[in-house]
């Protein structure tokens, strides 16, 4: 009994590549059905309490998601490569000489952001092809509206084709984006001009993805309601603006190991946003 309550109350190990052997950072460690999670360091190791066995989901960008019986991880977990079958292209020069941005927001009308706590979830916004794309078909930037308690946040950005469910599919970049939020309400630029990324004809998905690593966490303290103890809470950062929408289309959540669509926000707080649905204030500009 004593060696079993063992197994299954910590795991500790490590990431790689099931034909390289290389470590593999920042993989999406979710227990299936659970609000349990955690991410892969630098190094690719992890460390993850359970009190019983559960399955676990492993999502990394390039490679295949993989679930694991908790009860059968030991040392290692090996992810296998995921072979993507692209269409055939004509590549052409990437001019950059024009350029039209889809998405804007003004940063001084958000009030409201997305927050992980202490489980890494992904966040995700569709945007839709349109024909006045044509000229621009390149990914050239995005910009994020960021708030950190901290100094250069990591994020993860990944970019999602959409399958007939209207839900993130394959990967259409198979590395890891990784963009820097420095401290407090930041308008924060990703870069993606040197990717040659053409924007899908059937449009894709934008998501963040926050990563549960030390060089993230917030510790703070809080005065618990109705009460004056003081209590002591840690985050992981940043957290990512949102914007209100009336429907939850192009809105959606990777948790508990699956994709969902965003909830409708009802936190009893009268304002333009009560009643409607988050999306991420995200403004992408696309060149030639």
């Amino acid at each position: 009994m004593f060696i079993s309550s063992l197994c299954f109350g910590q795991i500790n190990s490590v990431i790689i590549d099931s034909e390289s052997l290389e470590k593999v950072p920042y993989v999406n460690i979710w227990v299936e059905n659970e609000n349990i999670g955690t991410t892969s360091n630098q190094q690719g190791e992890f460390e993850l309490n359970l009190k019983e066995p559960h399955v676990i989901v492993f999502s990394a960008i390039g490679y295949e998601t993989r679930r694991i019986q908790s009860n059968s991880i030991i040392n290692i977990v090996e992810l296998k490569a995921s072979i993507t079958a692209l269409d055939e292209v004509i590549l052409s020069a990437n001019k950059q000489d024009l350029e039209l941005t889809i998405g804007n927001f003004k940063k001084s009308k958000i009030n409201h952001y997305f927050a992980c706590g202490t489980t890494p979830w992904i966040t995700a916004r569709y945007f839709p092809y349109q024909k006045n794309y044509k000229k621009t078909r390149f990914l050239d930037r995005i910009k994020i509206l960021t708030n950190s308690d901290i100094r250069d946040a990591k994020f993860n950005i990944r970019l999602y084709s959409v399958n007939e469910d209207g839900e993130p599919d394959k990967y259409i970049y198979d590395k890891n984006i990784i963009g820097i939020a420095r401290k407090g309400k930041k308008l924060t630029e990703i870069d993606l001009s040197g990717l040659n990324i053409e924007f899908p004809d059937k449009g894709f998905f934008i998501a963040i993805e926050w990563l549960i690593i030390d060089d993230n966490l917030y510790e703070y303290n809080y005065t618990k309601q109705d009460s004056n103890k003081k209590l002591k809470r840690i985050s992981y950062e940043p957290s990512f603006g949102t914007i209100p929408s009336v429907t939850d289309e192009n809105s959606w959540i990777y948790t508990q190991g699956k994709w969902r669509r965003v909830w409708k926000k009802n936190s009893g707080a009268w304002d333009k946003s009560e009643n409607k649905y988050s999306l991420l204030a995200i403004e992408l500009t696309l060149t030639n």
